[in-house]
């Protein structure tokens, strides 16, 4: 009995709840992962870089140029075989493991208002949400979303991310 109460303790320790909704809150197993390198530390990890799909197509990209600091000047590509696709330009903010997007300009030049969502970023990879507002239709062709676009980490770096190209857009972040 008292093995018992014993091993539920110890589990009970092991779960350790960040209420409130505190990201900042770290463990000490995420500590000691960050110490041993086995997961980038979320405060030093930095957008900048030229990302692509992991999947097969290899035609999907993302860049970000910038700094953690300033923010950072994106461009995204999502395409949907050889007519549909999603492209724009805009804005992002990193915040631990959270870029807050803001796409501001579509792959035919047109202005867009109110495509800004939060995209999940490990320093490996980044993971657009599964539903974006219905603004960001603007920048997509007929049955076309970004709405669960994921893109891995292909070269980091500034002069990585000014290389990525898309359709539209020569140069998705381009100076």
């Amino acid at each position: 009995m008292r093995l018992a109460l014993l091993a539920c303790l110890m589990l009970a320790g092991c779960s350790v709840s960040q209420a409130g909704g505190d990201d900042d809150a770290m463990t000490p197993l995420d500590a000691a992962a960050i110490d041993a390198g086995v997961i980038a530390d979320p405060q030093a990890i930095d957008l900048a870089g030229s990302f692509a799909d992991p999947g097969a197509t290899g035609s999907d990209a993302f860049c970000a140029r910038g700094t953690r600091d300033q923010g950072y000047a994106v461009g995204v590509l999502v395409t949907f075989g050889g007519s549909s696709q999603c492209e724009a330009t805009g804005r992002a903010n990193l915040s631990g493991e959270t870029a807050e997007i803001s796409l501001s300009r579509s792959g035919e030049g047109d202005d867009v208002a109110g495509c800004r969502f939060s995209a999940r970023f490990d320093g490996n990879a980044l993971a657009l949400p599964g539903s974006v507002p219905a603004a960001c239709s603007a920048i997509c062709s007929d049955r076309a979303s970004l709405a669960g676009a994921s893109f891995a980490l292909v070269e980091p770096g500034n002069a990585a991310a000014g290389a990525a190209s898309g359709r539209s857009i020569k140069r998705l972040c381009g100076d």
